[in-house]
Parts: structure tokens; sequence; C-alpha cells
């Protein structure tokens, strides 16, 4: 196998690097070069969606994180141990479906 150098990238020395102050690279050059370039950028609507879902994770985190008054874990449990404590299936199935 005969490797040689004739095919090998040429180094551009003139290469300019694009940062976020000149974000949007020409696609042809001043010396007539032409190069490809990438811009990549964000669908408002998908940062918008994001946003949201943020949002709503947030509110309901802290939601299940608030922890109850020690006066309704004291009554729930005086009912309890009474035998008088009656399951609200409708408030589950609520509090579940997040209605």
């Amino acid at each position: 196998m005969k490797i040689t150098t004739n095919n090998m990238i040429k180094n551009y020395p003139d290469l300019r690097i694009h940062t976020k102050e000149n974000s949007t690279p020409p696609a042809v050059s001043n010396d007539g070069h032409s190069f490809d370039a990438v811009i990549i950028k964000s669908n408002p609507r998908q940062i918008e969606e994001h946003t949201f879902a943020k949002s709503v994770s947030r509110q309901l985190s802290s939601e299940v994180n608030a922890t109850a008054s020690a006066e309704k874990i004291e009554r729930l449990q005086n009912q309890v141990s009474q035998h008088t404590y009656q399951v609200d299936a409708y408030a589950i199935a609520s509090r579940m479906l997040l209605i």
C-alpha cells in the first residue's frame, strides 16, 4: 500500500473563527473561496413549549412537595383511629388526573 500526500487537505491559515459576535459566517469569503456553513437556529414554538412544560413541572412539583398542616394530619389520624374516615374516590381520581 502506497501512501502519498497528494490527496491531503490543505491548511487554510486565512480561515476566520466565527463567534457569537459574528455569528453568521459568509458562504463566500472575500478572496472568492467558497466554504460550507452550518447555521443552527431554534424554532420559537419549541422554545415556548419547553418553557411552558418547565413552568408546569415546577408548579406541580411545588404542589406535590407541599406538606399538610399539623391540624389536618391530626384530624385524619383521629378519624382513622375512630373508624370514621371515608375515602373520597372522586377527590383521588381528580388529583390523579390533575383536574
